[in-house]
């Protein structure tokens, strides 16, 4: 069942338990409100936000010092950020959440926000877990069928730049992009909402809310394209600058996608303040 409001439309949505959800339409327009929405939050938390931007910026600079002769597992790395990333904004969306509720932002709850739904959360790492284990196996394959080990076995030592100048290494860069796309295309769909709507609502499972993230993504098709590519750019910039962007990318995509899930979803049955 749908009505319609202007421009804007929302769906019912009916939960295993009975819960009623509802799911609203978005425009193009509406994701730079998300991203000026979390401009603002990171402003009014300054300390949380570096905390959790430092935090990101140090592990892709361990990554690629650590795996600097090593592009194939580099890039691998690399794709396992992007795919744990909305489970990684947990304590992001908590701050944004004491923000619009007028508390001050508190970095050690924030870190525990995921007790709040401890079950639904820890079987929602171990569908990101699968899936990081299937795309670790396809890697090895899309190098084993363009040869590129033979790369890091002649010149080790070239590391990325050697291989991204060689037209094998080209070769590998393309099938990896092109398949890294579609995991992380599948990650976003079961996730746009999910994470944030567990924090929510505790009375949905897991699997109700990645049915629930998908249905949005296909209500939304060319919003959430634009918005899952804006992520996309944003992440590589920070990875492109060795992970210094993204003392300002993590935190900023982290609020802004709370704010995504306010205007996408609401749940329409009264549900517990978070103890946040």
């Amino acid at each position: 069942m749908s009505h319609s409001t202007f421009h804007h439309s929302s769906y019912d949505h009916y939960t295993e338990s009975g819960e009623h959800i509802v799911s609203k339409t978005a425009t193009v327009a509406d994701i730079g409100s998300w991203l000026k929405k979390g401009w603002i939050d990171m402003a009014n938390a300054p300390v949380e936000s570096v905390f959790y931007g430092l935090v990101m910026t140090l592990s892709v600079m361990l990554v690629y010092f650590a795996y600097s002769n090593q592009p194939i597992m580099m890039f691998k790395i690399a794709t396992f950020f992007v795919i744990l990333s909305p489970f990684l904004a947990i304590g992001l969306y908590a701050v944004s959440y004491q923000i619009s509720v007028g508390k001050r932002p508190d970095l050690i709850r924030s870190m525990f926000a995921w007790k709040r739904n401890p079950t639904e959360f820890a079987l929602y790492a171990l569908t990101l877990g699968i899936i990081i284990a299937i795309w670790s196996r396809i890697v090895p394959l899309i190098a084993a069928v363009v040869k590129s080990n033979s790369l890091l076995i002649v010149d080790p030592s070239a590391g990325v730049a050697g291989m991204l100048g060689s037209e094998v290494g080209q070769m590998f860069m393309f099938y990896f992009f092109v398949t890294a796309s579609i995991v992380a295309a599948f990650v976003f769909m079961i996730s746009v909402v999910t994470i944030p709507l567990l924090l929510r609502d505790t009375k949905i499972g897991v699997i109700s809310a990645m049915v629930l993230s998908f249905q949005v993504v296909m209500e939304n098709k060319k919003v959430m394209a634009v918005w899952a590519l804006t992520i996309a750019a944003l992440i590589s910039i920070g990875i492109l600058t060795i992970g210094l962007a993204m003392v300002i990318v993590m935190p900023l995509l982290g609020y802004a996608s709370w704010h995504a899930f306010n205007d996408l979803i609401e749940v329409d049955d009264e549900v517990q303040e978070l103890p946040l």
